[in-house]
């Protein structure tokens, strides 16, 4: 993303208590906010774990293409 976007990305990983209380904080329904807190749980877990890579359920687009060819147009417009 660095790259394709010209400046630098960083990704800075919160805590699932303090996830909920800024989501909350900013107004989102506790609902909605317990399952986004949940999903990442699960993710966390091994949720995507056990989906292998194949030509049959990966797109052939690699990201850097998806940032490439997606995202900094739409940054950029």
């Amino acid at each position: 993303m660095t790259e394709q976007l010209g400046r630098p990305i960083r990704y800075e990983r919160q805590p699932l208590d303090e996830l909920h209380t800024t989501l909350v904080g900013y107004g989102l329904d506790e609902e909605f906010v317990q399952g986004v807190v949940d999903m990442k749980r699960a993710k966390d877990q091994g949720l995507d774990a056990g989906v292998v890579r194949t030509p049959d359920t990966a797109s052939p687009t690699t990201f850097e293409q998806w940032c490439a060819q997606i995202l900094a147009p739409a940054v950029r417009s």
